[in-house]
């Protein structure tokens, strides 16, 4: 299936998939995942089923061309999203952790910088 895209889009394929550049450039962003991505011509990306994925063109107005392939049902695709789910999870139970020790006048443990 090829995609034309020339503004913003979400797609959501039902199965996991590798989303491939065809034409032009894009702009990726990934629901969970705090980096976007920015992919040329040739250049893929393998998405989850299910997962929102906000398709725009690097340069506003210009059409790119997408295609898409099946990826075998074994094929960790979502790895990278839960690892990112993961520590923005674990940086709010830090979060709650140190603001409960401030109220009761305990002095944090020092952590390291995410």
């Amino acid at each position: 299936m090829i995609e034309h895209v020339t503004d913003v889009q979400v797609l959501r394929p039902a199965r996991a998939m590798l989303l491939t550049v065809r034409e032009g450039q894009v702009w990726l962003t990934r629901a969970g995942d705090a980096e976007d991505h920015v992919l040329a011509a040739g250049e893929r990306l393998a998405v989850a089923a299910g997962e929102p994925l906000y398709v725009e063109p690097w340069r506003r107005g210009e059409a790119v061309r997408l295609s898409w392939q099946a990826l075998p049902a074994a094929t960790p695709v979502a790895l990278p999203v839960l690892r990112t789910a993961m520590a923005q999870g674990l940086r709010r139970v830090a979060d709650g952790l140190r603001d409960a020790a401030r109220r009761v006048d305990v002095p944090p443990p020092a952590c390291p910088a995410a």
